[in-house]
């Protein structure tokens, strides 16, 4: 049964290179599984109900701006007075103006409504901003405890399993949220921290099989393919959201999502192999061209049995990578969780505007990884930069860049265009991570890719986990520019500093302790066979 399966996809699929189709598997998975990870970021706008003198008071800001700017312009090129009257009731606040005939006297109306979203005073979860916080964070409990243990998990028995858990968990848990959610934000959270702590080994199982199925000079381009696939999804998934919670209510936005993640789990279990020698369909060619060009970037077949410790624990190199990983991830996490919450309640968008426009920065961020990957593989393969040179210049790229644009975001005040530009910029620059940070990892130790992007992705959850408490404690039921522009500003230093540091200690080469392992198994051997040289 299984050879004639295996003959049938042979036979559809044999013109496509297996690492290509097991790409694509490992594509799907991201996507479908920062989905069920950030669809809350969306669908909590309409989960809670709003605090609306909070809410009005951020929008307000906005439209008072308007109108000042509006009454400077009229008053400085035509000479006219302006009267702004805002009439205020329970639900709404509108601008109008009185006044007109050929007196001089101009009207001028606040080309926008300022209005609460229907429902948001009658229904919806009694969660206040710190509740929220915590709800929104609820996923990085548990995720931050599994990132090394599923690294050294999948390094030791290998990435199918590891990786295909991962997204059946994750389906599972999210068709549970909604139900969770209605019982009590603890059972919710509850859900949330479970769905992380068997998500948790996403990322470091997909780094342990990248040194053994994809060969140097093309792991920048998979990368960013593959793993940003969930920068893709968080477009795709911000987008959908905001469609199909007007549409169909925010239950849908958990049962959707979840029942297409545990249909891509069952797909990957049956079709993926944690090797090219151990995978069915693979042509030989493709196989000798893989193993060839692995074995000489100092990957090994075997699997390694301890990880030496103190060596990885002291070695510069990899805590400089580490560092920025922490701080590009903090800054990442504000954006991905409370741009819709910004969005709406300092903007004034509708849920579904609202996820359209949060979902662009996201798209663009897929974009500057394609880009940054195939420049930096032809610019390394080229010989026209070192890989460290490389390194290092697309990590100032992805850090210096969305420092700067973060604080232009922090200013540019209640225009939608220019906030979404400079967001839109910053997400783009930051995908040259893929051409440093993300894939420096496989370089210095990949033999230990898996647990040592454990250990980074595990101090970066610790501030994916920080970032959203962070935020409820500066805004405080405040949703003014004011509190917004506070919460822009924390994410410059931790842009700015670690990388200085990147740039003065990285390294692109293999470390020592990456084959210690296979001596010291040498050395044991000749003393237990005698016969046997070393």
């Amino acid at each position: 049964m299984e050879d004639s399966f295996n003959g049938l996809l042979q036979r559809l699929c044999g013109c496509i290179p297996a690492r290509m189709s097991m790409g694509a598997l490992a594509f799907m998975g991201f996507v479908m599984m920062t989905s069920v990870r950030i669809n809350l970021s969306v669908a909590i706008v309409a989960m809670v109900r709003q605090n609306s003198s909070s809410v009005m008071k951020g929008r307000v800001e906005c439209q008072q701006a308007f109108l000042i700017f509006v009454c400077a312009y009229e008053f400085m090129f035509f000479d006219v007075t302006i009267d702004v009257m805002f009439e205020i009731n329970e639900r709404e606040l509108g601008g109008a103006g009185t006044g007109g005939g050929q007196g001089g006297n101009s009207t001028t109306a606040v080309p926008w409504d300022i209005e609460m979203m229907e429902g948001d005073e009658d229904e919806g979860l009694e969660w206040d901003e710190i509740t929220q916080g915590l709800v929104l964070a609820s996923f990085f409990y548990g995720y931050i405890f599994t990132q090394i243990i599923g690294g050294r998990f999948a390094e030791m028995y290998g990435t199918r399993i590891t990786f295909g858990l991962c997204g059946l968990t994750s389906g599972f848990f999210t068709l549970l949220s909604p139900i969770a959610a209605r019982y009590h934000y603890g059972a919710f959270i509850a859900v949330r921290a479970l769905m992380g702590f068997f998500q948790g080994p996403m990322w470091p199982s997909m780094h342990a099989l990248v040194p053994r199925w994809i060969p140097p000079f093309e792991r920048s381009r998979f990368v960013s393919s593959v793993y940003f696939g969930s920068n893709l999804s968080m477009m795709m998934t911000m987008a959908l959201s905001g469609i199909i919670v007007d549409s169909l209510g925010w239950d849908a936005a958990f049962y959707i999502p979840g029942t297409i993640c545990l249909a891509w789990a069952l797909c990957w279990f049956l079709l993926v192999a944690d090797t090219p020698s151990q995978h069915p369909r693979i042509s030989h060619e493709e196989k000798e061209y893989i193993e060839s060009a692995v074995r000489k970037s100092g990957s090994s077949w075997s699997r390694p049995k301890k990880v030496p410790w103190r060596s990885l624990l002291t070695c510069v190199a990899f805590w400089v990578t580490v560092a920025v990983d922490v701080g590009n991830m903090f800054g990442l996490t504000i954006f991905f969780s409370h741009l819709p919450t910004y969005m709406k309640n300092v903007l004034g968008f509708s849920i579904k505007e609202n996820g359209l426009l949060s979902s662009l920065p996201f798209l663009f961020r897929y974009l500057g990884a394609l880009s940054f990957s195939f420049f930096g593989d032809w610019i390394i393969s080229s010989g026209k930069l070192s890989v460290i040179t490389s390194r290092r210049l697309s990590s100032a790229i992805a850090m210096f860049f969305p420092a700067v644009l973060c604080l232009a975001t922090a200013y540019s005040g209640c225009s939608a265009i220019a906030t979404v530009t400079f967001l839109c910029l910053m997400n783009y620059t930051n995908g040259a991570v893929v051409n440093s940070i993300l894939i420096n990892y496989t370089e210095i130790a990949p033999n230990f890719s898996g647990t040592i992007f454990g250990i980074g992705n595990t101090a970066g959850a610790i501030t994916m986990f920080l970032a959203p408490v962070c935020v409820g404690a500066v805004i405080q039921g405040q949703q003014t520019m004011l509190q917004w522009r506070k919460v822009f500003w924390m994410c410059v230093p931790l842009y700015v500093v670690p990388e200085v540091f990147y740039l003065i200690f990285s390294s692109a080469t293999v470390q020592p302790w990456n084959s210690a392992w296979e001596e010291d198994e040498e050395q044991t051997a000749s003393l237990n066979n005698p016969s046997v040289k070393t």
